[in-house]
């Protein structure tokens, strides 16, 4: 995994971890398109070309309907320390 994929795999966790909802899989795609730098949304340019299961392998399942959730609470507590690492890195 390169950092790209890395970054997009952490992003993907934290979002499934913060959300009050389950997310679908379209929803995470239209969230990786925005651009919160230059305020632009770009499908074709920053859309994901690999599946969800390619970048979080077996931390993540998908349900029927595309729900995209974590595999189990354990799990989601792990994600959750990792991504607040991550956030305080990038700030």
């Amino acid at each position: 995994m390169d950092d790209t994929e890395r970054e997009d795999a952490l992003r993907i966790l934290t979002w499934i971890t913060v959300a009050k909802r389950d997310l679908q899989w379209h929803e995470i795609q239209g969230a990786m398109a925005v651009d919160v730098e230059t305020r632009g949304v770009d499908f074709d340019g920053r859309c994901l070309s690999v599946d969800s299961k390619e970048l979080c392998g077996s931390l993540i399942e998908i349900r029927p309907g595309g729900t995209v959730t974590l595999v189990h609470s354990s799990a989601k507590r792990l994600v959750h320390s990792r991504c607040l690492q991550y956030i305080h890195l990038i700030n």
